[in-house]
């Protein structure tokens, strides 16, 4: 590493060569188990880079979304693009936006078996039972989407004992929710699960010109209902069913980089999605064990924000202008997803009982329409007498169908007592078909001034691979050191909006179609347990070649127009090298230490496509990968009930795209949570970012501001602080 390695030093050390004591302690890297592979495994036994939290550990961390756990994640970042971080990013991998109608992810984000990748906006954590993150590729076993990585949320399964769990939080900025889950037997054999929470919050803004505090507010509503069937002795079936429903509010940017907004056309960002996951699993024969996953998702999406910030009064002070955008995107998104797999039982191993096998077919189709509105005016008439006045008014409908279809293997082999060898692979066959009509809201069919096109239609196809081999050595029964390497894999694509711009855009027309991205990484990583058990720790070290690298970046074509952005992916070259690491210390019966470490050094290269398009990027880091994260704290309990958690979480500076230069500033933040637990009740008070730092999580830059329009850095804050209080009763 290169850069910054001073962060690693406020780390315990992590005493690989300690001697053991004789103190027993919390075994998590056995208890765990890890669902998000073909088979329960614990994460010991998992050879690629992952954290793991529990319920107990999302409860303790007083966290409501999945946004507000990225910062326990080595090498993890997302992108504030919307009313909740949608878009996220692993060692440096991840889309910041999307504004076309071709969803590409690069990291999966999937509830209970339901691939949600690319809409992750409803990523609520109330009766969530665990959160797995695995870092680096995992094409192998989830595809195209999950070149980065891949997130793995599961809620609480249904058990015949009867729960019940109800919760209630109240907070600052208008913030309350109440929650409700309960399980039980239904009859012999089924058991059921039901979870509602409703969560709201004003959003930390307040719109000066409309007198309002809640045009950034959130409003989401999440249901769930899981049904566990033991059909037979060896066959069973769970039913999962969702329903969310996120009603936010979006106006979290300004001219003047603060929280009191200007804006007389608020945004939106509103998701309803209707989703269910059946699995189906038992033995064919002896050896031979059957699994089937069905899942479909079907979502409303509607995305919007006032394009320029402001209002009349507010340009008006400027001068005498007229400046007044809009951008609306409503947007129907369905997934149908069927994967069927065999897979070998402890009878049916090969090679003398040594090797589990699996084989499996996977199908899905993504369907998504978009129909977005870009409207608005530029008039300075009275002053400039450029625009008298400038008028633009954009529609675009697009249809996009992807269909893939998969085959897909692994071998896991006991070489010997000690070593262990993975291997997995995975062929997709990807077809996609795009469809856009740009044209003029008051005259459709009208190509909008500028564009060469008014109607743009794609059908790529291709044939991917990817897949990992990994090698294991038990050094203990408690401490494992592994090595792997894996292929992962990304489906190429197109760029509409450049195809619909090529009569003023400066980019021919090669740059239109760009290819699949292939990402070969190479892991060292060691886990375990150590001090009698006191202290579970993991580390990994990794490098990343990306080939034909897909880079993002968009460009303004009209000055005084804040919606005339060309959206453009290419093929480049980069590199990632990095390190992560994190441990949990029961130094005491009440005192727990904790703390993960990522480090990355990234590296955009140079090549022809790269020098043509960001120039500035060459040599430099990728965007929203910054070089360092950290995440310190401490837990306390005590057998009288009380309890407490303090978290300090820190990011160095990272740059906010590749089309500038421009970053972040390196921040951190302190969490903190008391309370007391008696009998079936708990009460805590919690705090969050209770120093008030300001920090970034997405920023713009280009002209906003008449009449010059200058480049300016723009920037929307993360959540300053905020303190509540939880109370939960549970039996």
């Amino acid at each position: 590493m290169k850069k910054k390695l001073i962060p690693i030093l406020l780390l315990p050390s992590l005493a690989w060569g300690a001697q053991e004591s004789e103190i027993s302690g919390p075994e998590t890297l056995l208890e765990e188990v890890v669902v998000s592979g073909y088979r329960l495994s614990s994460p010991l036994e998992t050879d690629t880079s992952i954290t793991v939290l529990d319920a107990e550990a999302i409860e303790r961390s007083s966290i409501q979304h999945f946004e507000e756990l990225i910062p326990l994640v080595p090498n993890m970042n997302g992108s504030g693009e919307a009313s909740r971080m949608r878009y996220l990013q692993l060692r440096g991998l991840g889309e910041r936006e999307q504004y076309e109608g071709a969803p590409n992810p690069s990291v999966g984000f999937i509830i209970d078996d339901i691939d949600l990748s690319g809409v992750g906006t409803v990523g609520g954590l109330f009766d969530i039972g665990q959160v797995e993150v695995l870092r680096g590729p995992q094409s192998a076993r989830y595809g195209s989407s999950a070149l980065a990585g891949v997130v793995y949320m599961r809620s609480t399964r249904p058990s015949a004992t009867p729960t019940l769990a109800a919760e209630l939080n109240g907070g600052g900025d208008g913030m309350f929710s109440a929650g409700i889950a309960a399980g039980g037997a239904l009859a012999d054999g089924l058991n059921a699960r039901i979870a509602v929470q409703h969560f709201e919050q004003d959003g930390f803004r307040d719109n000066a010109w409309l007198d309002r505090d809640d045009t950034n507010g959130r409003d989401e509503l999440t249901a769930r209902a899981k049904f566990d069937w033991a059909i037979s002795d060896d066959w069973s079936a769970l039913l999962t069913l969702m329903y969310l429903d996120f009603d936010n509010g979006y106006d979290a940017f300004t001219v003047r980089n603060d929280d009191l907004m200007h804006s007389d056309k608020p945004g939106e960002d509103r998701q309803e999605t209707r989703a269910a996951s059946l699995r189906l699993e038992g033995p064919l024969s002896g050896a031979v064990d059957f699994v089937s996953i069905t899942s479909f998702a079907d979502s409303d999406i509607r995305y919007g924000f006032d394009g320029d910030w402001g209002n009349d009064d507010f340009w008006g002070s400027y001068g005498n202008y007229i400046y007044d955008y809009s951008y609306v995107n409503p947007r129907q998104r369905d997934s149908l997803a069927q994967e069927f797999r065999l897979q070998s039982s402890s009878a049916g191993r090969l090679f003398g009982g040594t090797t589990d096998w699996v084989i499996g077919l996977h199908a899905d189709r993504l369907e998504e329409d978009n129909a977005i509105s870009s409207t608005g005016v530029y008039d300075d008439s009275g002053a400039e007498n450029y625009c008298a006045p400038c008028l633009t008014d954009r529609q675009i409908q697009s249809r996009y169908q992807a269909d893939t279809l998969a085959l897909f293997g692994s071998l896991d082999a006991r070489l010997a007592p000690a070593w262990t060898l993975s291997a997995g692979l995975r062929y997709e066959r990807w077809k996609a078909d795009y469809q856009d009509q740009w044209s003029d809201i008051n005259y459709p069919g009208v190509p909008p001034e500028g564009n060469s096109c008014t109607q743009f239609d794609c059908r790529p196809d291709e044939n991917l691979w990817g897949g990992h081999l990994a090698l294991s050595y038990d050094l203990r029964d408690d401490l494992r050191a592994y090595a792997r390497v894996a292929r992962g894999f990304k489906s190429g694509g197109f760029n509409p909006s450049l195809a619909a711009l090529q009569g003023v855009a400066l980019l021919g027309p090669e740059f239109i179609p760009y290819e699949p991205e292939y990402l070969w990484n190479y892991e060292l990583g060691l886990k375990g347990l150590f001090l009698g058990g006191r202290l579970a720790a993991d580390f990994a070290v990794f490098t990343m070649d990306r080939r034909d690298a897909q880079l993002s970046q968009s460009s303004q074509q009209v000055a005084f127009d804040p919606n005339s952005f060309v959206f453009v992916t290419y093929n480049g070259d980069a590199r990632v090298n990095g390190l992560e690491t994190s441990l949990s210390w029961s130094l005491t019966d009440a005192w727990t230490l904790h703390g993960s470490l990522g480090l990355l050094d990234s590296e955009i290269r140079e090549s022809e496509k790269t020098a043509a398009v960001s120039p500035n990027a060459i040599d430099r880091d990728l965007a929203h990968a910054p070089s360092w994260n950290l995440n310190l704290g401490a837990s306390w309990t005590t057998d009288g009930g009380w309890f407490g958690r303090l978290d300090f979480n820190a990011s160095d500076a990272f740059y906010f795209d590749i089309s500038h230069n421009q970053k972040s500033s390196s921040y951190q933040v302190v969490n903190l949570r008391v309370g007391k637990a008696w009998g079936r009740w708990s009460v805590a008070a919690w705090g969050r970012n209770i120093f008030d730092e300001n920090y970034a999580t997405r920023g713009f830059y280009f002209g906003n501001e008449p009449p010059l329009f200058e480049n300016t850095l723009y920037t929307r804050f993360g959540d300053p602080a905020n303190y509540g209080v939880t109370v939960r009763y549970q039996f």
